[in-house]
């Protein structure tokens, strides 16, 4: 299989050390994703969490005050 991937790198014309040099441009790309990017994308995701979590508890607060306002109309008006 090896010797399969040889031929297949010279007929497109690449030496192995290209390949080699190619490789580990790849693998250094790969970690600068992995160190980095990845990171960054993990503190939005939290950020964005956090901002929805306030928002939900906004959200459940005035169905709160709404809900009570009702019922204090409702025995206002019993009285």
């Amino acid at each position: 299989m090896k010797a399969q991937a040889v031929e297949q790198a010279k007929i497109i014309g690449k030496s192995q050390i290209e390949q080699d040099i190619e490789i580990k441009i790849i693998k250094n790309d790969i970690e600068t994703i992995r160190d980095n990017h990845l990171v960054h994308l993990q503190q939005d995701v939290r950020r964005v969490e956090n901002k929805v979590d306030k928002i939900d508890n906004r959200i459940w607060w005035i169905l709160g005050v709404l809900v009570s306002t009702q019922v204090a109309s409702m025995i206002a008006n019993m009285l």
